[in-house]
């Protein structure tokens, strides 16, 4: 049984990413501006999800954690019906001004998805959408499932790509991995960027954590994938940076 949630946790995140996601924000304009003139974002950036989301014209699709809103306004370019959440609420008014400038609507809602509000309906959406660390900031996987299950119509998929968690214990130099932790140490941890910003607090959770919260909740796994993207000439990874998770809400 995992721990309850940490509200002291919660805010401590949320003002982590208040600060980051306004220091960051403009870093990717220009990404926001090829979303704005119809490029081909998540084809181009997003390989292994965008399959998932081809046909999407009309879907009714939740992005969680949307971060800096670069899928969110992407699916939505596509013609999705989209509602993003996010704890943060810079990211939320940041994301807000990136619909207008690409010239889409977009449901916001600023929330934390471990407790998603009963505003969001039950069994609403086609898609649940999450990406690049995601389950990093969630003390509570089984709660975090339950509330993507719980807003997602039967039959409708869960799709995750996040980073590995052996990569964010890892470094590779020079041919050679060293490691930081054990893989098997899930003490949070304090995180504590370089630049000027509030300390975050971190959660390690094995693949398998991540899995079996999944199936634990109802869903029925799909496909899971580990890979590797930051492909260098002649490199051979040692370890995966990312992985993949589909999984469908079973027919009730």
């Amino acid at each position: 049984m995992q721990s309850d949630i940490s509200n002291d946790r919660v805010r401590t995140n949320k003002q982590h990413w208040d600060a980051i996601s306004a220091r960051d924000w403009p870093k990717k304009a220009h990404l926001r501006k090829q979303i704005r003139n119809g490029a081909p974002y998540l084809e181009k950036m997003e390989p292994k999800i965008a399959p998932y989301l081809r046909d999407i014209t009309g879907k009714k699709v939740i992005v969680l954690q949307f971060g800096d809103a670069l899928v969110l306004l992407a699916c939505a370019k596509k013609g999705a019906v989209v509602t993003g959440v996010d704890f943060s609420s810079e990211q939320v008014r940041l994301a807000r001004e990136a619909a207008t400038y690409c010239g889409v609507d977009v449901d916001l809602i600023e929330a934390d998805c471990q407790n998603l509000p009963k505003s969001i309906p039950n069994a609403h959406f086609d898609l649940a959408v999450a990406e690049c660390g995601v389950f990093i900031w969630i003390e509570n996987l089984d709660a975090w499932m339950r509330n993507a299950y719980r807003v997602l119509r039967s039959g409708g998929k869960l799709i995750v790509s996040d980073f590995h968690p052996l990569s964010t214990i890892s470094k590779e130099t020079d041919g050679a991995l060293t490691f930081r932790k054990s893989y098997f140490d899930q003490q949070p941890e304090i995180y504590q960027p370089e630049e000027n910003a509030p300390p975050a607090v971190e959660f390690l959770w094995k693949i398998s954590d991540i899995v079996n919260a999944a199936v634990g909740t109802g869903f029925q796994i799909d496909r899971v994938e580990e890979y590797y993207v930051e492909q260098k000439a002649k490199k051979v990874p040692l370890i995966p940076t990312d992985f993949l998770l589909i999984a469908t809400k079973g027919l009730t």
